[in-house]
């Protein structure tokens, strides 16, 4: 069966990530965003894939996504109560799902 995998990855890992994924022979799309209580620049990655192709797509982003510890801008410290100065970000969220056909037109 297909899968849609939608990754949202770190800004600072998206083009590494990418690369990668375009080395082992997978298309990826790439869509600018940001998100989350830190509003930092993100990158969301929708790939269509085969069952098979999943753990390798998996280890890529295993592999090139890292967390970073970041300081929080001072209008986020303002408007959030008992955050820490510095928080751990980045890493991946990753949603698969099952799709019925991948169709390339």
């Amino acid at each position: 069966m297909s899968k849609l995998l939608v990754a949202i990855v770190h800004e600072a890992d998206a083009d590494r990530v990418i690369r990668a994924l375009g080395a082992d022979g997978h298309r990826v799309t790439q869509l600018r965003s940001s998100g989350g209580y830190l509003r930092m620049d993100n990158s969301t990655l929708v790939l269509g894939l085969e069952d098979d192709e999943v753990a390798a797509v998996l280890a890529i982003l295993t592999r090139e996504c890292s967390s970073r510890e970041i300081e929080l801008p001072p209008v986020l410290l303002g408007r959030l109560e008992d955050l820490p100065a510095r928080v751990r970000h980045g890493g991946a969220t990753v949603f698969l799902s099952d799709l019925e056909a991948i169709l390339r037109i």
